[in-house]
């Protein structure tokens, strides 16, 4: 696979309307947050792309630094916290909406640990092959808790669009870890997930149904 500025804003583009087409869509408040999903992963890609232009030397150096920590505090900080927190919006049964709190509060450990981290020790950011390794400091092994945060609370969702998206965020995770090393799993999972995020138009085209029938 090849990543590169011209991916990355490409990405972001797509991503970028497809939020505005989701915002356009009526939907109940509860869902508003995870339709907001594409927006920030448009704005996570969009950083890479900077990122991308730093190192073929179009973007002045001063620019590098913002950029790296943008990347990886939407990447290791937001998303466990933010896509739990989203998926409970949505969700209205008892039993799921403990589980997805549990990971919720899964996310909210691993989000502060790496919150901690980037801000007491150096981070930087470099390019392996053909994507981009982060370079964070840690202590122990947070793949699988972040793993669980961002992919059980859609899997375990009421409604069969999410689970849908869960199952193709954890086999994306799979497939990244599969063709990546750990450091560069940030760069390219992250460009899967936000693909996969255009996916989510779908679901408020099909849940925009309901709510038009209810109200």
């Amino acid at each position: 696979m090849c990543f590169s500025a011209e991916a990355s804003f490409a990405a972001s583009g797509v991503l970028t309307a497809s939020g505005i087409a989701i915002s356009r869509i009526p939907k109940e408040k509860s869902e508003i947050p995870l339709s907001i999903c594409p927006i920030i992963f448009a704005a996570h890609q969009f950083i890479e792309g900077l990122l991308w232009l730093h190192h073929s030397g179009t973007l002045p150096d001063e620019y590098r630094s913002g950029a790296v920590y943008g990347f990886v505090l939407i990447a290791l900080v937001l998303w466990p916290i933010y896509v739990p927190f989203a998926a409970y919006k949505t969700e209205t049964g008892k039993i799921r909406r403990r589980i997805i709190f549990a990971c919720l509060l899964l996310g909210l450990y691993v989000g502060i640990t790496f919150l901690i981290n980037i801000i007491n020790n150096p981070v930087d950011a470099s390019v392996v092959g053909q994507s981009f390794s982060y370079h964070v400091d840690m202590h122990g092994d947070f793949l699988i808790p972040y793993v669980i945060a961002v992919s059980i609370p859609f899997m375990v969702s009421s409604k069969k669009g999410l689970v849908r998206f869960g199952v193709a965020l954890t086999l994306s995770c799979a497939v990244a870890m599969y063709v990546a090393s750990s450091s560069t799993l940030p760069s390219v999972w992250c460009f899967y997930a936000a693909i996969l995020s255009l996916g989510l138009y779908g679901y408020f085209r099909s849940s925009a149904k309901a709510y038009t029938a209810k109200n």
